[in-house]
């Protein structure tokens, strides 16, 4: 299957395919903090804090847009 094929016709990974968000924060985190970080030894407590982060604010932002969906619109 050509590169073009797929942008016609996707490969269908599943309906809720919400559990691919956090290996996806996580890849960013690593190549930010990777890139960031002024010390190598603090690698990995960089990138679960900033990890968390993302995560705990894509969650804030997810509950607001689904407030303001719900009791707007």
């Amino acid at each position: 299957m050509s590169f073009l094929a797929l942008l016609v016709h996707p490969i269908q990974i599943g309906h809720d395919p919400v559990y691919l968000v956090l290996p996806l924060l996580a890849a960013v985190a690593i190549v930010y903090k990777t890139i960031r970080v002024k010390y190598l030894r603090d690698l990995p407590v960089q990138v679960l804090i900033l990890w968390g982060y993302m995560a705990i604010g894509l969650a804030v932002l997810t509950a607001a847009l689904y407030v303001l969906g719900e009791h707007v619109a």
